[in-house]
């Protein structure tokens, strides 16, 4: 075998003893593409366009157009490489596809030169053995996705009991990738050298603030029993390393999610950590630093440190630079990368990528304050705010002066009324001009002294007593175990359907015998009862100071969401399919309108609390739009 080849490999397994021959060696640890190798292959956290399917496939969540990036060249004058990916986002996650390959050829075995002198042998070429040939490829096939979008596919729309166990995972980014490998050896007498396998990546990636994100990738997570190896055609196998690679990405400068703002510059700073899961204890963790600078949007310079083990528990730092030219779609980048295995070497990479397009750019924030769209059942909020640009001096909130404290922060305590809240922040220069006008918009839900947190309707309370359908009692408590009149819950719906109480027209005549036109509730019974809402006695009576029973204030609620009647299928043990509410029960049941009661008797001739009352109208659609546009921040504030 040529030197020259024994030098690849090593490279390629990164290692620098014997004891890893066993290890096979994956191609993708050279050919990541230039942006990376510009920046010692810190992007596990950066990961953003399509080059992530190399360092960290969850970051091809954040593409939301396709792209393609090639990557060519020759390694060492002798080995050459090449690599073709590209991904394409759908409406379920982003797909991608890529090859990367590498080859030697030619490669002509030597021989100890007969006669010279053994400890200083002369090397010839042995004219008897056939040149020597390897390559070494990988399809890949990866998937990604923010975690959010795919618990919002309507296939898991059935599964909510399930998929809410994930809701504090929503901002994540998750990929994986599935690696096929092909790799062969040839001539100088070697038989059933060629050789196939496969392997999994996977990624996560987080933002935790604006200006600060988070990535893991695991590299090779497929088990050598599950398939996780490279097999040869004489059954001799090797096992690809697995390598958990963490990384965070810090954007100090930018026009938005940034630390500071200084024109159109745009930095991060980039640090990412290679651990070997099972040779931990024979291959020390190995760092890789990086710098990517955009001065403007058409260049970016890059500047990196790339570790890599040089001997037993030794490492080397390589050396790693690079520029990106960005155009219309198109990026060009070069890369020159230092490797200590080959010293003097010059080794530059080149890469082409198109679809790189920039969306539409965002108006740049002076100042940044938090929260903003946020719900609340606190009666006070504290604001608190960073300046990114230095011409800011001053900043008021809805007309009051705010410090600025070290570091350029400020923060302020904000009280809050029931409903939708509005704090305008403004901010000044020295001399007084207005440099930037920004909003937080909170609202603010009710709550009750004999409502506690822990209460199971406590926030379904909220949302009613906020829209005032269900209101409070004079001693501003709620008494959710309270019960509720004919009369109430028919004028409680129909002020809800009118919008307000004003537009509920007096009745001209009388309906039911025993509420005259004089009744406090008429209005409400009446137009309820002409709507279908209620219905009354067989002795034309409604008896409205009577408190209404669990199956009485259903079906009037489900009238009022138009909840259509279904055949009975046995939905509570203790109602049978001819009890006079069976249909209008089958039918809020399908509609998700008796969440609290799943599981458990229904007990329908028992009285309805407040509480349960709320619950039932917190799940009708008509209550659902009130309630989205009450939530809908661009609406009334």
């Amino acid at each position: 075998m040529s030197k020259k080849l024994i030098v690849v490999s090593l490279l390629l397994l990164i290692a620098a003893a014997a004891s890893f021959a066993q290890s096979a060696p994956d191609p993708i640890r050279i050919a990541t593409g230039a942006r990376p190798l510009g920046l010692g292959k810190a992007f596990v956290g950066l990961a953003d366009d399509v080059s992530s399917i190399y360092l960290n496939p969850s970051g091809l969540a954040n593409v939301d157009r396709w792209q393609m990036t090639s990557m060519w060249g020759k390694f060492l004058d002798d080995y050459s490489y090449f690599s073709l990916t590209g991904m394409y986002p759908t409406n379920y996650g982003n797909f991608g596809l890529g090859f990367v390959g590498g080859s030697i050829g030619g490669a002509l075995p030597t021989r100890v030169k007969e006669g010279s002198d053994p400890a200083d042998p002369i090397y010839e070429v042995d004219p008897t053995t056939d040149p020597m040939s390897y390559y070494n490829n990988v399809f890949i096939v990866t998937y990604a996705d923010q975690i959010k979008r795919i618990l919002e596919q309507p296939v898991l729309k059935n599964y909510e009991k399930y998929t809410s166990w994930f809701s504090g995972l929503k901002g994540l980014n998750i990929g994986a990738n599935l690696k096929f490998f092909r790799s062969g050896l040839s001539g100088d007498h070697i038989t059933n050298g060629s050789a196939s396998g496969m392997e999994v990546d996977m990624g996560v990636q987080g933002k935790p603030l604006n200006w600060l994100a988070w990535g893991l990738n695991l590299q090779n997570a497929l088990p050598a029993s599950w398939g996780g190896k490279l097999t040869y055609a004489n059954g001799w196998t090797e096992t690809y390393p697995a390598l958990l690679k963490g990384g965070v990405v810090l954007n100090v400068l930018g026009e938005e999610d940034s630390l500071r703002q200084i024109g159109p510059h745009k930095v991060n700073l980039l640090w990412d950590v290679d651990w070997e899961v099972q040779r931990s204890s024979q291959i020390p963790m190995l760092m890789h630093l990086g710098i990517e600078w955009l001065p403007l949007d058409l260049i970016a310079l890059r500047v990196g440190i790339d570790q890599e083990m040089v001997g037993i528990g030794r490492t080397f730092n390589n050396f790693a630079a690079g520029v990106g030219i960005n155009y219309s779609g198109f990026r060009f980048d070069y890369a020159y990368h230092q490797f200590a295995g080959a010293p003097g070497v010059d080794n530059h990479f080149f890469s082409m990528s198109y679809g790189l397009f920039k969306g539409k750019k965002k108006e740049a924030h002076k100042v940044i304050v938090e929260p903003d769209k946020l719900i609340t059942f606190d009666a006070t909020a504290i604001l608190r705010g960073k300046v990114l640009d230095f011409e800011v001096a001053t900043i008021k909130i809805n007309g009051a002066d705010i410090m600025i404290q070290k570091g350029n922060t400020f923060e302020a305590a904000a009280p809050l009324k029931v409903g939708k809240n509005t704090f305008n922040s403004i901010s000044f220069t020295k001399t007084g001009a207005t440099i930037e006008v920004d909003k937080s918009r909170i609202l603010r839900l009710i709550t009750y002294p004999d409502v506690s947190k822990t209460f199971w309707g406590f926030e379904q309370i909220g949302y009613i007593g906020t829209l005032g359908i269900i209101q409070g009692y004079p001693d501003g408590k709620f008494k959710p175990d309270g019960n509720i009149t004919r009369a109430e819950l028919s004028a409680l719906l129909v002020r809800t359907l009118m919008g307000s109480d004003k537009a509920v027209p007096a009745s001209a005549k009388g309906i039911f015998k025993d509420v005259p036109l004089t009744h406090w509730a008429s209005k409400y019974i009446n137009m309820a009862s002409s709507k279908d809402i209620v219905k009354g006695y067989p002795d034309k009576t409604f008896k409205p100071a009577a408190n209404i029973t669990r199956a009485e204030g259903l079906a009037m609620i489900a009238r009022f969401g138009k909840v259509n009647e279904t055949i009975y299928g046995n939905v509570f043990s203790d109602v049978n399919d001819k009890h006079w509410a069976a249909a209008i029960i089958a039918g809020a049941y399908k509609e998700k309108m008796l969440e609290y009661f799943k599981d458990k008797p229904f007990e329908p001739s028992k009285m309805l609390t407040r509480a349960e009352a709320v619950e039932m109208l917190f799940r009708a659609k008509p209550v659902n739009l009130l309630i989205l546009d009450l939530k809908d921040f661009n609406k009334g504030y």
